[in-house]
């Protein structure tokens, strides 16, 4: 008997101690598959894990409001949608903190030309647009998406994948001195 199978009949049974059985179940089945999908957005371990909380928490919830005919698709399309929700409310530290090149009290003493320079080693001209644009002159991904005429998921996946090419380069850049 499938899983989808299994939560409807023990739904309908409304015997509470049967739906937390099928519930360890499911969660114990896709626990592992929600943590690593929503760890495609957010690199935050504790975030994660209470995003992860989250998806299992509305996932519950909406059992007994509607039928789930693909548990395995609601969990994935909720793990996405709390970690592109999440991303957005965050929208000032956006995506990862880590992914930022410079602390924000290290930006006093930055000689942004030497910055610039040092981006031209390892990235091309969009990245490091997409990277000024966003960190010096406070654009949103919303922004530079119409001004770039590219998806926002486009610019924030440019972006993502700059910075950590960047750092990358930097490093081995410094390990080579």
């Amino acid at each position: 008997m499938t899983l989808e199978k299994k939560l409807k009949q023990t739904i309908y049974s409304n015997d509470i101690n049967l739906i937390h059985e099928v519930f360890d179940e499911i969660y114990s089945t896709y626990g592992r598959l929600v943590y690593f999908k929503i760890a495609q957005y957010i690199n935050n371990q504790q975030d994660i894990e209470e995003l992860t909380q989250d998806v299992f928490i509305s996932f519950y919830n909406s059992c007994f409001k509607t039928s789930i005919n693909n548990i395995k698709y609601y969990l994935m399309q909720s793990a996405k949608n709390k970690s592109l929700d999440y991303i957005k409310s965050k929208k000032e530290n956006i995506i990862l903190d880590e992914n930022k090149i410079y602390e924000e009290n290290d930006y006093i003493d930055v000689n942004y030309e030497e910055v610039i320079e040092k981006m031209k080693l390892f990235l091309n001209d969009d990245e490091i647009e997409i990277i000024l644009k966003y960190n010096i002159d406070s654009y949103t991904f919303k922004e530079l998406s119409l001004e770039l005429n590219k998806s926002i998921n486009t610019i924030i996946s440019i972006y993502n994948r700059s910075i950590k090419k960047f750092k990358k380069g930097v490093k081995k850049y410094e390990e080579t001195k």
